[in-house]
């Protein structure tokens, strides 16, 4: 991924790169996001934060990239801009369980190949 973190989240959430008003907000929901991370053992050894300028691969981590862009995604979206709808809201939060779940058993295993 070429962008910052930080970019690729609110491009996700649908606000313009150019648009800075709100980017001290989404910079703390995501290192929040990170921080949960970190406690189910995903990342590196101690919690990680971003700036503005934090790129994708200074986040070294043995779950896909991918499966930590929907998770911040989503924590970001839930405080940030949540849902009107309660069906929608449960559906992102079931997500992410699902997601902390399958990142927690990639860490366990030691070899980034969930099973089970």
């Amino acid at each position: 991924m070429d962008d910052t973190i930080l970019e690729t989240v609110k491009r996700m959430l649908g606000i313009a790169n150019e648009t800075t008003e709100f980017d001290i907000d989404i910079r703390t929901n995501i290192n929040a996001a990170f921080f949960a991370l970190h406690q189910i053992g995903v990342g590196p050894d101690t919690p990680f934060n971003i700036d503005e300028d934090t790129m994708w691969d200074e986040f070294d981590t043995q779950v896909p990239k991918s499966m930590v862009l929907d998770y911040l995604y989503l924590k970001t979206k839930l405080i940030f801009d949540p849902p009107q709808s309660s069906n929608v809201m449960e559906a992102y939060k079931d997500r992410l369980s699902e997601l902390e779940f399958r990142m927690s058993v990639t860490v366990d295993n030691g070899n980034g190949v969930i099973t089970g």
